[in-house]
């Protein structure tokens, strides 16, 4: 079961190691964490990284426009290649970015 308060990550994406911090110091509390993303690869890269500091599993969620639908990725652990877990990443996004564009012209 995923505790019921949530903790926005509030340090900058370019500090890794707060990120990181920040997200230990809320599990320790018993949160879970959530960040918005851009899905850039230094983005992601920096979620891998906090996910792998703080020993935790990353959950995707992506807006769905045409359906006015949440999508939510079951929790994965992540692997000890962060380019593969960053790759997944982007290609989740990609997905719901290509149908975001799509959806006006049908």
């Amino acid at each position: 079961m995923m505790p019921v308060k949530v903790h926005w990550i509030l340090a900058p994406m370019s500090d890794v190691k707060g990120r990181g911090r920040e997200s230990l110091r809320s599990f320790e509390q018993g949160m879970t964490n959530a960040t918005v993303t851009q899905a850039t690869e230094d983005e992601l890269r920096a979620i891998v990284h906090a996910a792998q500091q703080a020993k935790s599993r990353i959950t995707l969620c992506a807006w769905e426009e045409r359906r006015k639908f949440v999508h939510v990725h079951a929790p994965f652990k992540t692997s000890p290649f962060p380019d593969r877990d960053v790759h997944y990443m982007h290609r989740y996004f990609a997905y719901f970015a290509k149908t975001a564009g799509t959806q006006g012209t049908s």
